[in-house]
């Protein structure tokens, strides 16, 4: 009776294992098609990442940049920074521009 029980428990569970593998891989294989859907077409024109950088832009000279968001400044807007003492060095540290730098004491 206990034999016939076992079969009856291995039989089972054999056929939850073979179900959920067909679940997992008919899932797995409605994702990669989602994928492979998705991928742009070969059309795309490539954008050199030189030409959209705003810091290799021509500028006349005497432009000002902030470093950290690179807005072009007047020369009436300043950059906000701190000196700070590291190993004996004074250091500027730059926080940004007014259009970067949120002052978080307002």
């Amino acid at each position: 009776m206990s034999a016939l029980l076992y079969l009856i428990g291995f039989i089972i569970g054999v056929a939850v294992f073979i179900y959920l593998y067909s679940a997992y891989r008919s899932g797995r294989d409605k994702i990669d098609a989602f994928r492979a859907r998705k991928k742009p077409p070969a059309t795309t024109p490539v954008v050199n990442p030189d030409f959209v950088d705003y810091f290799n832009i021509k500028r006349p000279p005497g432009a000002r940049l902030c470093p950290l968001c690179g807005k072009e400044l007047t020369k009436y807007e300043a950059l906000y920074a701190s000196e700070v003492e590291e190993n004996g060095k004074r250091k500027i540290l730059i926080h940004g521009c007014r259009y970067c730098y949120k002052d978080d004491t307002a």
